[in-house]
C-alpha cells in the first residue's frame, strides 16, 4: 500500500497547510480546549474541509486499505439472510465494528498516528521557520478564489490585488514589537527597515495593529510608505490593505477610511501624478497601475461591506460613506473631452466598475440609503456632474463606430495577462464616466429622496435640468439613427443604446417610480419618433432593426403595469373618458397592422423584420389582452390581420420552391442548410402569431372575436402544448394559461377545441391518478401517505380545474347533452375515464355494485364525485339536464334508504351528508333566507346531537329544510311611484320615461320597503308598452301560434322539470295559490314558437345550436311569478318586451340562433350575456375593483362566467324574490346597462369573501354554492348611479350594438 501524500516532506507540507487555513478559526477560538472542539467539528462548518490535500490523501487511503473488508463484510451478511435488529443495532453498526476490530484497520491506524507524530514534532521544532517567514504564497492555495473576475494585474508571481490572502505567525506581537514597527515605518527610515517593518504587519493579522494603541502612529507611517515610488513597498502596503479587507471586523472601517484618505492624498497632490483627460490613461505607467490597484481594492470592499455592516455601530457606515464621497467629489467640475481637466477618482471607479454596482448595492437597503442621500446633498456636485455628463453625451453622441466598439470590447480584457488593455484614450474614460453616471442616476431616479435632487441647476444652462429633459436626453440615445447602433446579434456589452435601455427598463419595472418619471407625453413622443417615422409619407433617416427592438422592449416594459398600459392608451393625464387617437398605442397599433400587412411606405430592403414585427404585435397583445385595451384596438382589426398573416404563413412552405444545387453551386449542403433555417423562421413565426391570436381569449369579447376568426382550436392546441411543459405565458406574465382555459371553457365552441386538442382527457388521467390509479402507476416500497381528507391537497387543485371546465351550462350540454351513461356490468379496476361522462359514470352516478368494486377508494373517489355534482347543479339548466338524462335524484336517494342500521336509520358518514346536501340543494328553490342548506359536516362540538338536520330517502324534503316565509301584502300604499303609474292622463314619451326612473331610483334609494309586488307589476304594465315605442330595437313581430300548433309542440323533460320547479317555489312565496302548472307550459310554449319564428337553422358542429335553446326559460318563469301566475298578462308583457334591447340580455332564449343577430356572432355559440355583459363587467372591475379583478386572475376563474351564471337563471337562489323583482325591474327602466353596474355592485359587496377564498383557493366553490347574503339593490343604488355616470356612454351602446355586423 502507497502512502504518497501521507510520510516524509509530503506529510509536514500538508499539515503545515493545514494549520495556515485553520488560522481564523483557531484565533476565533480563544483557548486550548475550544479550539480543539473546533477543529473536531470543522468538517460541518467549514465548506472546502473536503478540498485539502491532506483530507483528500486520508480519504484515499482508508478507501484503498479498507474498501475491500468493508465489501467482503457486506457480503458475509448478505450471504446469512437475516439481520440481528434486537436492540439499537443494525446492519451498518455491525459492519463498522467489525472494520474497526480488524487487522488491517489497526495497522493502518498505527502507521498513520506515527508518521503524524513525527511530522508534527517537527514543525514545531522548526516553528518560527515554518510559520513566522511569511513565505507560504496564496497562489498555491487552491481554496481560494478571487470575489471578481476583474483583474487589472501586474506581472508579479503575486498580486495585491488578488482576494485572496497571506496568512503569516500564530502569535500576537506584544507592545515592544508594535513600538517597534511603528518607529521602523517612519518616512526618515531607510527602505530596508520600513520595508522589514510591512513584512512583519504582513506576517500578522492586521486587527492586532488597529486595536493597538499605536495605530494612530502606524496609520500616518502607514500613508506616508503608500505614497513611496518603491516598488516593494508598494506591493506590501496594498498586500496589508488587502488582508485586512478579508475579515469582517469592524476594524476593516480604519483600513478604508486610510486607503480613501490615500487616494485623496494622491488626487489633490502637486506633484501631477495624474493624467489630464485628452492625454488618455496608460495603464503601463507605474503610478497609474498603483493608482488602478488601489482603486480596485476599494471598489472590491465596497461592494463587500454591504453584507455586513448592519452589524456595526452606525459610525462605522457614516465614516465608510463620508470618506467614499470625499474622495469622489475630487475634480467634479471638469469639462468635456479635449479640455486640459485632470481625470477625477470617478474615471477611476468608472473603468473598474463602470455600471456603479458599489452605489446600487449601497442605494439597495434603507439602512445604507438613508444615510447616502443624506451626505449626498453635502455632496451634491457628484449628483450634478453625473446629470452633466449624461447630457453632454446624449448631445454629443456621434462618436466614431471604430472607437466605440474597441472600448466596448475593451471592458472583457481587464483581465491578468498580456491581453489586457494598457491604454484608454480621453474619449473612452469620457465613456466609462457616462456609463457609470447613467447607472447612478437610473437607480438615483428610483427612490422619492433620490428625486428630490431634481430640478439641477447647471452652470453653463439657463434652464434647470428637470427629470422630464433628462429621460429625453437619454431616450435619444437609443432612437437616434445616426447615433452608434449595431446589429441585435453582434451588440456590445457597452453599447449606449443597450445600457440605455437596461435603464429605462429598471426604471420601468417600479411602477410608482415609472408614473412620476417615465409616464409623461414628451418622453413617450421621443421615444416612439422612430415608430411615427415609418407612418409618415415623408422621408426620413430609416432606424435600423437594433433601434427598433430596443423601443420595443421599453414601451413593453411599459405596459406590463396597470398605470404604464393606461398612459399608453390614453396619454398624459387621461383616462378612458378623455382619451383621444393620437395616443402611443394608437401609434403602435398601426404601425404593427400595416407592417403585418407589409403595407409600410418603404423600400423591401428597409422593411421591418419579423423580430421587429412581433415585438411591437407582442406590445399590442399586452394591451388588447385586458377589457380596456381591447376597447382602444377593437377598430384596427388586428384578430383578422392577425389571422391572415398566419394563413399565408402556413401555407408559406407549400408554395415555396423547393432548392435544387446548381452547376454553379459549391456544395449542396448550404442549399439544405438555408432551406433548414427558413423552415425553423417560418415556424417560429407561425408560433409568435398564434401565441398573440390565442391571447384574444383573455376577454370575453376578445374570445368572441377569436372564436369568429375560426382559429379557435389551432390557438387552443398551441396553449395546450404550452400549458402541458409548464411554460410561462410571456416574458411579463408568469401565469394565465389557467385563467385563459376558464375563459374558453365557458362556451360551446371553446369546450369543443379543448376537447379536441386532449386537454379534458389529460385532466381527467391526472385527477384518476390522485384519487385511484394513474396509467404508468407502480408498486410503491413506501405506500401513500393517506390522508384525513376526503379532498386534500393533492385533489383539490385537479376539483377545481375540472369545476372551471364545467362550470358554464353550453359547456356542459356540449359535453353532455344526448349522451348516455356506458353503465357496463364489469370495469377494470385500473381501467381510466376518458371523458366527462365516463368520470360522471364512475364516481357521481353509483347506480350498481360493479361501480363501487373498481374503484380503490370507494368512499374517497364517490365523495370528490358528488362534491363535483353538487357544484355542477348550483347552475339550474346543468341540474335539469342532469336530472332529465340520468335521473341522478332517485339514485342518492336510493342509496340514502340502502344506508341504514338496524334501527332502520340513515347511517350518519361522510358519503350519506354529502347525498343530503345535494338532494335538499336540488329540490329547493330560493336566496339565503328562502331555504336551508345542511352542513357537509358533524358539529363534534356539540354535546347533543351532533347532526340536527333530519337525513331522509323520499322526496318531500323534511320542514326543517323550508323556512315558513310571510304572505306578499297586497295592501295599496301611497307613494310617488304608486300615484304616477295610476294617473289617469300620464305624460307621455321620453318625458314618462325620464320622470319614472327619477321615481323609480329615489324609492329605491329612499323607501325600498314600499316597492313591492304589486308596485313592480304595475311598472312593468305600464312601462312597457311606452318603452317598445321609444327603445325598440327588434321588431314587433305578430304570433302566428294556433292551438292546434302549440298542442303539437311537445315540451322536453328538462323543461318539464323546470316548470315543477317554477311552480313548487311560486308556491313556496306564496305568489301563486294553486298548482297553475299549465298555465306556465301554455306560456313557455307560445314563447317557444313565437321565438322560433325568428330563428335560423344553423349548419355547425356545435351541439348547443342545433336545436331550440336547451336550457329552461327562467325569465318567463319569473315574469310568470311576478304577475301571480296570470298566463295573458305575462304573455303580453313578454310580446312587447320582445322589441326592446334588453330583452336580449334578460330574457336568454330571446336571441338563442336568432336572425337578429349578424350571422357570425350567430354561428359563434357565445351568448352576447357573455362576450359583452361579461365583457363590461370585468372591464368596470379592472378600473374600479382592481383587487378584485386580480383575484379572479389569480383564482383561475373568471367575473364574466359567474355573471353569466347568475344572470342566466335570473340570480335564482343567489338573491331573495323581491331582490329578484327588482332586479328586473332595474334593467327594464333604468337600462339594460344596469346590469353590469349590478353585478359589479355584487362583487364589491363580496369583495372580502373573494379576497378570503382566493387565498384557500376554492373561489369558483364559494361564489357557485354560496348565497349572495347581505346584498340589497337598494343599499347600492347610489353606487350604481355613479357607474352609470362614468360608464353609460361606453357601455350602454355597447350593448345595444348587438345587431349590427
Amino acid at each position: 500500500m502507497t502512502w504518497r501524500g501521507l510520510e516524509g516532506e509530503d506529510l509536514k507540507n500538508n499539515i503545515r497547510q493545514l494549520i495556515i487555513d485553520f488560522e481564523p478559526h483557531i484565533r476565533e477560538a480563544g483557548n486550548f480546549e475550544l479550539a480543539e472542539e473546533t477543529l473536531i467539528h470543522l468538517e460541518e462548518s467549514e465548506q472546502h474541509f473536503h478540498r485539502f490535500e491532506f483530507v483528500k490523501q486520508l480519504k484515499r487511503k482508508i478507501d484503498e486499505a479498507l474498501s475491500p473488508l468493508i465489501e467482503d463484510e457486506i457480503e458475509k451478511f448478505a450471504m446469512a439472510g437475516q439481520v440481528d435488529t434486537s436492540g439499537q443495532e443494525t446492519l451498518v453498526s455491525k459492519i463498522t465494528q467489525s472494520v474497526i476490530h480488524s487487522k488491517p484497520y489497526c495497522d493502518m491506524s498505527k502507521k498513520m498516528k506515527r508518521y503524524l507524530s513525527e511530522a508534527v514534532e517537527d514543525l514545531i521544532k522548526n516553528f518560527d521557520a515554518e510559520f513566522g517567514s511569511g513565505k507560504h504564497k496564496e497562489t498555491s492555495d487552491p481554496l481560494h478564489y478571487p470575489r471578481h473576475s476583474h483583474h487589472l494585474d501586474s506581472d508579479e508571481e503575486e498580486s495585491s490585488c488578488d482576494s485572496s490572502f497571506n496568512q503569516g505567525m500564530l502569535l500576537m506581537p506584544n507592545s515592544e514589537e508594535l513600538q517597534t514597527v511603528a518607529d521602523k515605518l517612519h518616512k526618515n527610515r531607510d527602505i530596508q527597515s520600513r520595508t522589514e517593518a510591512m513584512q512583519i504587519l504582513n506576517q500578522n493579522m492586521p486587527a492586532d495593529f488597529i486595536n493597538s494603541d499605536y495605530w494612530p502612529q502606524i496609520r500616518k507611517n502607514l500613508l506616508d510608505v503608500m505614497t513611496e515610488p518603491e516598488d516593494s513597498l508598494t506591493h506590501l502596503s496594498l498586500k496589508f490593505i488587502t488582508r485586512a479587507f478579508m475579515t469582517t471586523s469592524p476594524q476593516t472601517r480604519e483600513i478604508y477610511t486610510l486607503l480613501a484618505e490615500y487616494l485623496i492624498g494622491q488626487f489633490q497632490s502637486r506633484r501631477g501624478t495624474i493624467p489630464k483627460i485628452k492625454n488618455g490613461l496608460d495603464i503601463t505607467n507605474p503610478a497609474i497601475t498603483k493608482l488602478v490597484k488601489a482603486f480596485r481594492l476599494l471598489n472590491e470592499f465596497q461592494q463587500e461591506t454591504t453584507n455586513y455592516w448592519i452589524r456595526y455601530p452606525d459610525r462605522y457606515l457614516e465614516e465608510i460613506l463620508e470618506s467614499t464621497l470625499n474622495l469622489f467629489s475630487i475634480h467634479q467640475m471638469g469639462g468635456p473631452v479635449g479640455t486640459s481637466a485632470q481625470l477625477s477618482p470617478i474615471h477611476f471607479i468608472a473603468l473598474i466598475d463602470p455600471k456603479a454596482q458599489w452605489f446600487i448595492k449601497w442605494m439597495h437597503g434603507n439602512y445604507s440609503r438613508h444615510r447616502l442621500l443624506k451626505l449626498l446633498e453635502k455632496y451634491r456636485p457628484i449628483v450634478v456632474n453625473a446629470v452633466r455628463h449624461c447630457l453632454d453625451f446624449s448631445a454629443n453622441r456621434k462618436l466614431p463606430f471604430d472607437l466605440m466598439s474597441d472600448f466596448s470590447d475593451s471592458f472583457t480584457k481587464i483581465t491578468v495577462g498580456g491581453g489586457r488593455r494598457s491604454y484608454y484614450a480621453g474619449a473612452e474614460l469620457e465613456y466609462a464616466y457616462f456609463i457609470h453616471s447613467v447607472y447612478l442616476i437610473g437607480r438615483l431616479l428610483c427612490f422619492t429622496n433620490g428625486r428630490k435632487f431634481f430640478p439641477i441647476k447647471l452652470k453653463d444652462s439657463e434652464e434647470p435640468v428637470t427629470i422630464k429633459k433628462l429621460l429625453v436626453s437619454l431616450v435619444l440615445v437609443v432612437v437616434d439613427p445616426s447615433s452608434f447602433t449595431m446589429p441585435r446579434a453582434h451588440s456590445m456589452s457597452y453599447e449606449p443604446a443597450s445600457l440605455v435601455t437596461e435603464i429605462l427598463k429598471i426604471l420601468c419595472s417600479h411602477e410608482q417610480t415609472a408614473e412620476i418619471c417615465l409616464y409623461k407625453d414628451e418622453i413617450t413622443t421621443a421615444l416612439l419618433s422612430p415608430v411615427s417615422q415609418f407612418l409618415d409619407s415623408q422621408e426620413h433617416n430609416t432606424p435600423g432593426e437594433s433601434t427598433l427592438l430596443h423601443i420595443a422592449d421599453i414601451v413593453s416594459m411599459i405596459a406590463s403595469s396597470t398605470k404604464g398600459r393606461r398612459h399608453l392608451m390614453y396619454g398624459e393625464g387621461k383616462n378612458m373618458f378623455t382619451r383621444t387617437k393620437s395616443s402611443a398605442a394608437h401609434i403602435i397599433a398601426k404601425f404593427t397592422k400595416k407592417a403585418l400587412l407589409g403595407e409600410i411606405p418603404r423600400d423591401s430592403s428597409s422593411a421591418p423584420s419579423k423580430n421587429v414585427i412581433g415585438a411591437y404585435l407582442y406590445i399590442c397583445r399586452q394591451l388588447y389582452n385586458t377589457c380596456e385595451g381591447l376597447l382602444v384596438l377593437y377598430q384596427y382589426d388586428l384578430h383578422n390581420v392577425i389571422v391572415r398573416v398566419w394563413k399565408e404563413a402556413v401555407n408559406e412552405p407549400a408554395v415555396s420552391v423547393t432548392p435544387t444545387p446548381s452547376e454553379h453551386s459549391s456544395s449542396d449542403s448550404d442549399s439544405i442548410v438555408t432551406t433548414r433555417h427558413s423552415a425553423l423562421d417560418i415556424t417560429a413565426w407561425e408560433d409568435i402569431l398564434r401565441d398573440n391570436l390565442l391571447n384574444f381569449a383573455s376577454s370575453a369579447k376578445g374570445l368572441l372575436l377569436l372564436q369568429q376568426t375560426g382559429a379557435m382550436n389551432e390557438c387552443m392546441s398551441y396553449m395546450y402544448a404550452r400549458y402541458e411543459k409548464k411554460l410561462q405565458v410571456s416574458k411579463c406574465e408568469k401565469f394565465g394559461y389557467g385563467y385563459m382555459v376558464t375563459q374558453v371553457a365557458a362556451t360551446a365552441p371553446g369546450m369543443i377545441a379543448l376537447q379536441k386538442t386532449g386537454y379534458i382527457k389529460s385532466l381527467i388521467a391526472e385527477l384518476w391518478s390522485v384519487l385511484e390509479c394513474g396509467a404508468s402507476d407502480t408498486p410503491l416500497f413506501t405506500p401513500k401517505s393517506w390522508s384525513v381528507d376526503a379532498i386534500d391537497r393533492s385533489s383539490h387543485k385537479h376539483l377545481i380545474r375540472l369545476l372551471n371546465v364545467l362550470s358554464a351550462f353550453p359547456a356542459v350540454y356540449e359535453v353532455l347533452a344526448n349522451k348516455p351513461l356506458p353503465s357496463r356490468a364489469e370495469y377494470g379496476f385500473r381501467e381510466i375515464p376518458k371523458t366527462i361522462v365516463d368520470f360522471m359514470d364512475r364516481l357521481i352516478i353509483m347506480d350498481s355494485d360493479a361501480k363501487a368494486h373498481s374503484l380503490f377508494n370507494f368512499e374517497e373517489s364517490h365523495t370528490f364525485g358528488l362534491r363535483v355534482l353538487n357544484v355542477m347543479i348550483c347552475c339550474l339548466d346543468t341540474f335539469l339536464l342532469l336530472q332529465s338524462q340520468y335521473n341522478f335524484q332517485d339514485i342518492l336517494l336510493s342509496a340514502q334508504g340502502h344506508n341504514h342500521n338496524l334501527k332502520e336509520e340513515i347511517i350518519l358518514d361522510m358519503l350519506s351528508l354529502e347525498r343530503n346536501h345535494i338532494l335538499v340543494r336540488s329540490y329547493l328553490i330560493g336566496g339565503p333566507s328562502e331555504r336551508t342548506l345542511p352542513p357537509r359536516s358533524i358539529d363534534e362540538k356539540k354535546k347533543t346531537g351532533a347532526f340536527s338536520f333530519p337525513l331522509f330517502s323520499s322526496y318531500p324534503v323534511p320542514r326543517e329544510y323550508i323556512p315558513s316565509i310571510g304572505g306578499r301584502s297586497t295592501v295599496k300604499q301611497d307613494n310617488d311611484l304608486g300615484k304616477f303609474l295610476s294617473a289617469k292622463k300620464p305624460e307621455k314619451g321620453q318625458a314618462w320615461l325620464d320622470k319614472c326612473k327619477t321615481l323609480f331610483s329615489k324609492m329605491l334609494i329612499s323607501k325600498p320597503d314600499l316597492l313591492k309586488a304589486n308596485i313592480m307589476q304595475q311598472l312593468l304594465e305600464v312601462g312597457i308598452p311606452i318603452m317598445s315605442k321609444l327603445q325598440d330595437v327588434f321588431p314587433l313581430l305578430e304570433y302566428t301560434g294556433s292551438d292546434s300548433s302549440l298542442r303539437a309542440l311537445k315540451l322536453s323533460p328538462l323543461q318539464k322539470n323546470g316548470i315543477k320547479m317554477a311552480i313548487r317555489y311560486g308556491l313556496h312565496l306564496k305568489v301563486i295559490h294553486n298548482d297553475v302548472t299549465d298555465r306556465l307550459a301554455q306560456l313557455l310554449k307560445q314563447c317557444s314558437y313565437y321565438l322560433q319564428q325568428q330563428q335560423k337553422p344553423m349548419e355547425v358542429s356545435i351541439e348547443y345550436l342545433h336545436s331550440f335553446y336547451g336550457g329552461f326559460d327562467w325569465f318567463a318563469a319569473t315574469i310568470f311569478l311576478m304577475f301571480g301566475g296570470n298566463l295573458e298578462k305575462s304573455w303580453n308583457f313578454l310580446h312587447k318586451f320582445s322589441t326592446l334591447g334588453c330583452s336580449g340580455y334578460l330574457w336568454i332564449p330571446r336571441l338563442h340562433c336568432s336572425v337578429h343577430l349578424p350571422s357570425d356572432l350567430m354561428c359563434s355559440g357565445i351568448s352576447p350575456i357573455f362576450s359583452s355583459t361579461g365583457h363590461n363587467i370585468e372591464l368596470i372591475l379592472q378600473i374600479e375593483l382592481p383587487l378584485v379583478a386580480s383575484a379572479f386572475k389569480m383564482s383561475g376563474f373568471t367575473p364574466a362566467q359567474i355573471c353569466f351564471h347568475w344572470l342566466k337563471q335570473c340570480f335564482w337562489n343567489y338573491l331573495d324574490w323581491n331582490e329578484i323583482c327588482q332586479y328586473v325591474c332595474l334593467c327594464v327602466v333604468m337600462g339594460i346597462d344596469y346590469q353590469v353596474y349590478l353585478c359589479c355592485a355584487i362583487l364589491k359587496h363580496q369583495q372580502k369573501n373573494i379576497m378570503e377564498h382566493m387565498q384557500t383557493q376554492d373561489l369558483i366553490i364559494h361564489l357557485k354554492e354560496a348565497a349572495i347574503t347581505g346584498f340589497r339593490i337598494s343599499n347600492y343604488m347610489t353606487y350604481m348611479l355613479e357607474l352609470e355616470k362614468k360608464y353609460r356612454d361606453t357601455i350602454f351602446r355597447d350593448m345595444l350594438n348587438i345587431t349590427r355586423p
